[in-house]
C-alpha cells in the first residue's frame, strides 16, 4: 500500500501497512460519525465526573482519604495517611516558586539533593503554571491536574481503541477501564501522580507510532518519544517496549502478505529513533545518565543478599487480578485480555482443526496464530510487560539504565495495552458464538467496573489544607529528622516546615551518593547500636515513629526501647531523641584527625560473595567491621572538642556561607550535606579542594589561621550545558532532515518492505 499526500515538510510516500489505517486488519471502514462519538465521550465523562466529583467540588486535599483501612500499602501493612507523593511533588513545585532561580539544590529533603538531577522538570513547570494561571492554592493546583491527566489518559485511550477497533462502543468501554481501575483511579493520586498526569502521552504516542508502524523513525514520533522521556522516563520505557516488541513481531511474521520483513531495516529505524529522543531530551538525559545515584537493595530489584531477602514490593499475582476493590492491580482488564486470548486462541485452533480435515491438502494453507498484526503485537506486548513486573525488571530499567527514581508499583500502561488488545480482538467476532461472548464479557467488566467506580468516590474525602495532620512538625529542630520506612508521610509533610531530614529506608545505609536510606535490613534495623550510629553520622537528632500503624515502626522500637531518650509529641507519632554533641551543618575538626578517619575508607571487600567496593552498590551488614569502624570514627572526630569552630548561614538553597573562628593551619571543615561535584567552596576567590567524608559529605581543608569565610555555592553543572546544547543540535538536525529528506525514513527498499498488500488507504 503506497499513498502520497503532502505534509507539513513536504511530499512523503506512506506505507500504511500493519497499523491501524490497514483495511487488512479490520472488518470494516472507518467512518467518523458524530453522534456515536459525542455518546462515546459523555459517557466518558460522565463516569470521570462521578468518580471525581467529590475532588471537584471539594476542599484543596484528599488527604483523609488515604485513611481507609482498606487502601493500605504492601510494606509493613502501612496506612499512608495522606498522598505523601502527591505531598512531595507539591513541596518541590513550592521550593521552585519561592526559591527561583535558586533551584538546583535542596538542603532539606534527604541529606541534600540535587533537584533536577533526580526528577523530571515537566510536572513541576505545568504545576506552576496551573497555580499561576488559575490563581489556585498549590495542593488544589496539583489535585486538578492529577484528575484532569487522567481524564485526558482516558479520552486518548478512546482514541486510540476507535482507531483499531472502528467502533465507537467497544472503544469507550476500553477507554472505560482506565477509570475503573482501582490503581489508576485512586491509588495511582498519591502513590505515582506524575504516572497520571502525563499517562496520556502512552497511548497518543501508540497513535503516532501506528499510523504506520514500518516506519518508526518520523518527526512527530521523536517528538512523542521526547515528550514522554522529559515528563516521565517509565513513560517513554512503555513506549519504547511497546514499540520494540511490535517491530520484532513483524519482524518475524511469515504471513502470506510479507514473506520476510527487513529485519535490519526495522531495527535501525527503531535504534535510531530511541536515541534521537535521549538526544532531544539532552538536557534531562545527559544529567541523569551521569549523576552517581546508586539504587541496589531488594526494593529496587537490582541485587539481593541470599541471608536478608526482604518480601518483593509487588502486587502478589492473587492481588493483581483479584483485588479489585481494594487497590491492590490492574486485574479486571488484564484477565479480560488474557480471557480473551485463551478463548478466541482455542476457537481459533479448533476451527482451523475443521478446515484442515475438509480441505484437500493441495488447497490447505498452514495457518499462523494471529494473521492480524495489532493483536499480535499487543498480545505479545501485554504478555511481556506482566512478566517484566513480577520480574522486578520495571525497577532495574528505569532505577539503573535510565536512571529515574519515578517508577510505578503497579504500571498502568498495562491498562492501556490491555484496552487496545480487547478492542483489537473485536474485529475478529467472525461466529455468532464469538460475539455473544465477546460482548457478555465486556459488558459484564464493565458493569462491575461502574460497581468499583460507586464504591471508590463513596470514600473520598477532602480537607481544607494540606497541613491538618499532626504529622506536621512546626518547631525547630537542630539537625535532620529521620523515620523507619515506610512512614514517608511524616518527613515528606514536615520538609513543608523546612525541616532537614532523611527517610529511613530499610534496605540500604547511608554512604551512598545522594542517599536517603538510613536503615539496612541486614544492619542498623537489626543491631540497636549500629542503628545510632547510622543515626549520629547522618547528624540525625530526632528519629520518629509511628505509633498506630507500620511493622517497622514496630520493630524499631522494640530494637531501640531503652537505648534513647522516647517523647511522645502527640497521638500518633512519638519519636527518640538522638544525642549529638554538635548539629551544626558546618564543624571545624583537626585536619590530623580527618586524614586518620580517612584512612579507614573502606576499600574493596566481599561480603556475603559479593565483591564491593567503597560503598557503591553496598548493602551495609553488621558484620561489615570496616565500615563500622570508618563511620564510628567519624562520629568521634566529630564529637570531640576542638577550640576552633564554624557557622552554617543559608542565602539561598543554592548558597551558604561558613564563618570559621579560631582556626590554625591545620583546621578542616566538615560540611554535612552530601558530595556533589556541582558544589564550589572559595575563600576570597580562591577554590579549595572538596573531599568526601563519613556518609558522603564533604570537608574542606583551607589551610588558614583565624577567622575566615567559606562561600559555598551550588553551581550549574556541565551536564546541564552539555545536555541543553545536544537537545538543541538535535532539534535543529531534526527539522533540517525532515526538511530536506521529506520521506523521513531510511529507504526501506523495494521488495518486502513496499510490498502491496492490496488494501486502501481510509480515514
Amino acid at each position: 500500500m503506497k499513498t502520497s499526500s503532502w505534509l507539513r515538510f513536504g511530499h512523503q510516500e506512506h506505507d500504511y501497512r500493519f497499523g491501524y489505517l490497514d483495511n487488512t486488519h479490520n472488518d470494516r471502514p472507518f467512518q467518523w460519525r458524530a453522534v456515536p462519538l459525542i455518546l462515546a465521550l459523555l459517557f466518558l465523562v460522565a463516569c470521570w465526573l462521578f468518580l471525581n466529583q467529590k475532588i471537584l467540588a471539594g476542599d484543596n486535599w484528599i488527604s483523609p482519604t488515604y485513611d481507609n483501612i482498606n487502601w493500605r500499602t504492601n510494606e509493613g501493612n502501612l496506612q499512608t495517611y495522606g498522598a505523601w507523593d502527591l505531598e512531595a511533588h507539591v513541596w518541590k513545585s513550592e521550593f521552585i516558586m519561592e526559591n527561583w532561580p535558586h533551584v538546583l539544590w535542596n538542603p532539606y529533603w534527604y541529606l541534600g539533593m540535587p533537584v533536577f538531577k533526580y526528577y523530571q522538570p515537566g510536572f513541576y513547570v505545568l504545576h506552576i503554571a496551573i497555580i499561576k494561571i488559575f490563581g489556585l492554592d498549590p495542593a488544589h493546583a496539583a489535585n486538578m491536574l492529577v484528575i484532569f491527566g487522567h481524564l485526558a489518559a482516558v479520552i486518548a485511550t478512546f482514541f486510540l481503541c476507535l482507531r483499531i477497533s472502528r467502533r465507537y462502543t467497544i472503544s469507550a468501554f476500553g477507554a472505560f477501564f482506565l477509570l475503573a481501575n482501582t490503581f489508576i483511579s485512586l491509588r495511582s493520586y498519591g502513590w505515582e501522580p506524575i504516572t497520571v498526569v502525563f499517562l496520556a502521552l502512552y497511548p497518543l504516542g501508540l497513535l503516532v507510532f501506528l499510523r504506520e508502524p514500518l516506519r518508526p523513525f518520523r518527526f512527530w514520533m521523536v517528538i512523542a518519544l521526547t515528550a514522554a522521556y522529559v515528563m516521565h522516563p517509565l513513560i517513554w520505557f512503555s513506549l519504547c517496549m511497546t514499540i520494540g516488541l511490535y517491530l520484532f513481531t513483524l519482524a518475524i511474521s511469515t504471513s502470506r502478505h510479507h514473506k520476510g520483513i527487513s529485519k535490519r531495516h526495522i531495527f535501525t529505524h527503531y535504534v535510531i529513533l530511541v536515541f534521537s529522543s535521549l538526544f532531544l531530551g539532552g538536557f534531562q538525559s545527559v544529567n541523569q545518565f551521569s549523576y552517581a545515584q546508586v539504587t541496589s537493595g531488594a526494593h529496587m530489584g537490582v541485587k539481593y543478599l541470599p541471608l536478608y531477602h526482604i518480601q518483593n514490593n509487588i502486587i502478589t499475582v492473587k492481588d493483581f487480578f483479584f483485588d479489585y476493590m481494594n487497590l491492590k492491580g490492574p486485574g479486571p482488564i488484564v484477565m479480560l485480555a488474557l480471557l480473551f486470548l485463551t478463548v478466541f486462541t482455542v476457537y481459533r485452533l479448533v476451527k482451523r482443526g475443521k478446515e484442515r480435515a475438509e480441505t484437500p491438502k493441495r488447497e490447505y494453507r498452514k495457518p499462523t496464530l494471529y494473521e492480524n498484526a495489532i493483536i499480535r503485537g499487543f498480545a505479545v506486548t501485554l504478555i511481556v510487560m506482566v512478566l517484566f513486573y513480577y520480574l522486578e525488571l520495571y525497577n532495574i530499567f528505569p532505577m539503573n539504565i535510565i536512571r529515574s527514581i519515578q517508577y510505578h508499583r503497579i504500571v498502568p500502561e498495562f491498562i492501556v495495552a490491555s484496552a487496545a488488545l480487547i478492542t483489537a480482538i473485536s474485529t475478529q467476532l467472525r461466529s455468532r458464538r464469538l460475539q455473544v461472548f465477546y460482548y457478555i464479557s465486556i459488558a459484564s467488566f464493565v458493569l462491575s467496573g461502574l460497581l468499583v467506580i460507586y464504591s471508590i468516590q463513596t470514600h473520598w474525602e477532602t480537607a481544607s489544607s494540606i497541613e491538618n495532620s499532626p504529622e506536621f512538625i512546626n518547631e525547630s529542630i537542630p539537625g535532620r529528622i529521620s523515620m523507619p520506612y515506610s512512614e514517608q508521610s511524616l518527613s515528606v509533610r514536615s520538609s513543608f516546615t523546612k525541616h532537614p531530614q532523611s527517610y529511613g529506608y530499610y534496605e540500604q545505609g547511608i554512604t551512598n551518593s545522594y542517599a536517603d536510606e538510613i536503615f539496612s535490613v541486614s544492619s542498623g534495623f537489626h543491631n540497636a547500636n549500629v542503628t545510632i550510629l547510622y543515626l549520629r553520622a547522618a547528624d540525625i537528632t530526632r528519629l520518629y515513629v509511628n505509633r498506630e500503624a507500620g511493622i517497622r515502626n514496630v520493630n524499631t522500637q522494640k530494637l531501640l526501647n531503652g537505648t534513647l531518650p522516647y517523647i511522645e509529641q502527640n497521638y500518633r507519632y512519638a519519636y527518640y531523641s538522638i544525642p549529638i554533641a554538635n548539629s551544626a551543618f558546618a564543624q571545624a575538626v583537626p585536619e590530623v584527625e580527618a586524614t586518620y578517619v580517612k584512612s579507614l575508607e573502606p576499600g574493596c571487600r566481599v561480603l556475603f560473595h559479593q565483591a564491593y567496593c567503597n560503598s557503591v552498590g553496598e548493602e551495609f551488614v553488621t558484620k561489615d567491621e570496616n565500615e563500622t569502624r570508618y563511620l564510628q570514627a567519624y562520629v568521634n572526630m566529630l564529637e570531640n572538642p576542638y577550640p576552633a569552630n564554624a557557622s552554617f548561614t543559608m542565602l539561598n538553597p543554592d548558597t551558604y556561607r561558613i564563618d570559621v573562628h579560631n582556626a590554625s593551619e591545620t583546621t578542616a571543615v566538615v560540611i554535612k550535606m552530601t558530595k556533589d561535584r556541582s558544589w564550589d567552596a572559595m575563600i576570597d576567590g580562591e577554590r579549595l579542594s572538596i573531599e568526601p567524608v563519613g556518609p558522603d559529605f564533604m570537608i574542606v581543608k583551607p589551610h588558614r589561621a583565624g577567622d575566615y569565610t567559606i562561600q559555598l555555592t551550588y553551581r550549574l553543572n556541565t551536564e546541564y550545558v552539555i545536555g541543553g546544547i545536544l537537545s538543541i543540535i538535535t532539534f535543529i538536525l531534526l527539522c533540517a532532515y525532515a526538511i530536506t529528506k521529506p520521506s523521513f525514513a531510511f529507504g526501506f527498499p523495494d521488495g518486502d518492505m513496499r510490498k502491496e498488500t492490496g488494501g486502501k488507504r481510509d480515514g
